[in-house]
């Protein structure tokens, strides 16, 4: 375990250490302690050092921890240990994935990251989230053929995801097309799919997902300013019931891998009424962006192949894609 890694942990309580208390628990120099808290920095932690005092965490936070997430999964879901990985840091877990080449039908591979040093959104955005303050994961699953209604993939992973945060706590949670899961319109989590394959052969794709678990202040700033959503963190969506970050990344890998089997089966078709029972725009009236124009109009549901249908002046058009936000009444 690096250094940096055993600090962390000793910080993770967010209790005050002195230099010289954590010094000798890490077998260093009071020196090199300041310059590890340095790095911690770097993972966008916020440490305060207080002059003669020590040193502290802005927030307390639990680190994941491979054996807890494994006893957690629902039996069934990724029986060999070796199926998830759980890293320190990564540019993106996504991308982690995909380097490693095709996985076997019907045995996911799951990444999961402490930090990402370059975590990907939709349409090019980087996803922020400090060390230990979100949930990094991605789920690589292999389709021997191409299943019904591919196109929908994404949609039916929100369902999965959306499950395992209302499961945590997060009640009042819905889907945005399409990819977000919101509360309150505030965006909690976001679902970033990857294909990797060849015409009329095995189909592989790469589920990465990114959770909002615990928020501060300035990491809430830099999430708005990039995706111009508010951001809403599961710890704050049940203040009374904060979960475990371990148990939430296993039923996020339980919910992802259970809907990637089901879509395997039966495409979209069993999944679509739960996601729109859950379709946050529904019935609001709405802002379509895409690459060329803006489009108003009042959202009405999905299609069969997943496009978002809208009401423009009595006529519903599809979209395929683009960004959408809710107008000011």
């Amino acid at each position: 375990m690096l250094t940096q890694q055993r600090l962390l942990g000793l910080l993770a309580d967010g209790q005050l250490h002195s230099g010289n208390e954590l010094a000798e628990e890490l077998g260093i120099s009071r020196a090199a302690v300041w310059k590890q808290v340095g790095q911690l920095e770097k993972l966008d932690l916020a440490v305060r050092a207080q002059a003669g005092q020590g040193y502290q965490l802005a927030d307390a936070i639990e680190l994941l921890d491979k054996e807890i997430i494994i006893r957690s999964l629902t039996a069934g879901i990724c029986d060999d240990p070796d199926q998830i990985e759980v890293l320190w840091v990564t540019e993106s877990t996504s991308d982690h994935l995909l380097r490693q080449g095709r996985v076997a039908p019907g045995k996911p591979k799951v990444c999961i990251a402490e930090y990402q040093s370059g975590g990907r959104g939709r349409r090019g955005r980087q996803w922020f989230s400090p060390a230990g303050h979100g949930l990094c994961l991605s789920v690589a699953w292999c389709f021997p053929n191409l299943p019904a209604s591919f196109s929908c993939l994404g949609l039916a992973v929100g369902v999965g995801v959306l499950r395992a945060l209302r499961a945590s706590g997060a009640l009042e949670a819905e889907l945005k097309w399409p990819n977000d899961v919101v509360v309150a319109g505030k965006k909690l989590a976001g679902i970033l799919i990857d294909i990797q394959g060849e015409a009329g052969g095995p189909l592989q794709v790469v589920a990465g997902v990114g959770v909002n678990y615990l928020l501060d202040a300035p990491t809430k700033s830099a999430i708005e300013s990039a995706g111009g959503l508010m951001a809403a963190s599961l710890t704050e969506a049940d203040p009374d019931r904060s979960p475990s970050r371990n148990t939430v990344a296993a039923r996020l890998i339980t919910e992802i891998v259970g809907v990637l089997r089901q879509f395997e089966q039966s495409g979209f078709t069993l999944l679509a009424q739960e996601w729109l029972d859950a379709d946050y725009l529904c019935g609001r009236r709405v802002v379509a962006l895409t690459d060329s124009k803006e489009i108003f109009g009042v959202a009405r549901g999905i299609s069969d192949d997943g496009q978002l249908l809208l009401d423009v002046n009595g006529e519903v058009q599809r979209l395929v894609t683009g960004d959408v936000s809710v107008r000011a009444e």
